[in-house]
Order: C-alpha cells, then structure tokens, then sequence
C-alpha cells in the first residue's frame, strides 16, 4: 500500500477520535490547556512525522494507541506492549518480516531499560514469564 494511503488512514484515525497531528520525532501527549475564565481543557495530540513507509506507519499507530488504545493505565513495559497491540489490530497492511522485527527490538528497548533499572529503589515492573507480554515479544522478535 501507498505511503499516502497509510498516511491518509493516521489522518481519519486522528479525527474519529479527536487526536491533533503535529509534525513531530513519535510522541503522544496529553496537552491541558487552562483557560481565562478557569476551565481546563484536555487535549489528545500526536507529534509523528509523515509516513514515509511501514514502521512510520506503525509507529504512528503505536502513539495514537498510547491515546486511545486499551492498556493506558498500566505499568510501562504492560502500555507500550498495548500500544503495539492496537497498532497492529488497527493497521491496514500486516507488517512485514522487517517491520516485525524492527517492532520487536523497538519493544526489547523498554525490557532493557527496566532490567537497567532493577536495583533501584523502586524498580520498574517486568512481566512475569507467563504474561502475554512475552508471546507478543516473541512473536515480533521473531
């Protein structure tokens, strides 16, 4: 599928659920705008560059996941296996072998950085062995 079209399907995902896209390295905020008269308002935004191919297309996905995707309340490594998952069910093309993989290493990322971090006060959370997050690492790393 055409660049364009994956790009296209960002911009209609972004509008059904009221997401702002902003030109950006692949982040997702939660901006809160206070107002004169005291109120706050909450809104969903995206900083992701144009999709160029398949994993600027996933990786688009990944952040709106992170917005709206189940799993947001979770531990770290727990929101961004969700926010895989939702790219993946979301996409409209399954990712190849590459993409797969270089999803994969992108997710193997976070396992590093918690097991960096066990000695610490307050370790990060790692999933145990029979979580599901191991099957989808596995199956990205594949």
């Amino acid at each position: 599928m055409r660049p364009d079209t994956l790009d296209q399907h960002i911009d209609e995902l972004c509008v059904r659920h009221a997401i702002r896209r902003r030109n950006g390295s692949g982040r997702a905020v939660l901006v809160r705008v206070r107002h004169r008269d005291g109120r706050v308002e909450r809104r969903l935004e995206i900083r992701i560059p144009y999709v160029r191919g398949q994993v600027s297309y996933f990786v688009a996905l990944h952040e709106i996941g992170h917005l709206v995707g189940d799993g947001r309340a979770g531990r770290r490594l727990e929101k961004e296996a969700a926010a895989w998952r939702f790219a993946l069910h979301e996409a409209l093309v399954e990712p190849t072998d590459a993409t797969r993989r270089r999803i994969g290493r992108r997710l193997r990322s976070y396992v590093t950085w918690a097991e960096h971090r066990t000695r610490r006060r307050t370790p990060p959370h790692i999933p145990p062995d029979t979580d599901t997050f191991w099957e989808l690492l596995a199956w990205l790393e594949r």
